[in-house]
């Protein structure tokens, strides 16, 4: 698992690098506010829903809580692994550090 910095995420979606950005929220705080372009798979769900949603073992995974001091962030990132993805990463401070960037998010939208 790498943890990635909201910089280098920015950067990584700027230069068009193939990923899912996976939203760990409840739908109504995803709904609220997340990460343009990000998938809403809720953590107490997630479990039973990123094999149905996260098909292609083989692409970049970026998985993104909303401050991630719980560790939901680590903890998706490494199931995903043990069920054999292979490029997980988890934004470091989750969408809190990214909205202190300064970077954007949308809201209104569902997954």
């Amino acid at each position: 698992m790498m943890d990635i910095t909201p910089e280098k995420l920015k950067e990584e979606i700027e230069k068009g690098t193939a990923m899912t950005i996976v939203d760990l929220q409840e739908p109504r705080a995803y709904t609220h506010n997340h990460i343009p372009g990000a998938v809403n798979v809720p953590f107490e769900n997630f479990s039973e829903l990123y094999p149905t949603i996260l098909k292609d073992k083989d692409i970049a995974i970026v998985v993104v809580g909303e401050f991630d001091e719980l560790g939901k962030g680590k903890q998706a990132a490494a199931m995903l692994e043990t069920a054999g993805y292979t490029k997980v990463g988890r934004i470091v401070g989750g969408l809190m550090a990214w909205r202190n960037a300064g970077f954007p998010t949308e809201s209104g939208v569902e997954s």
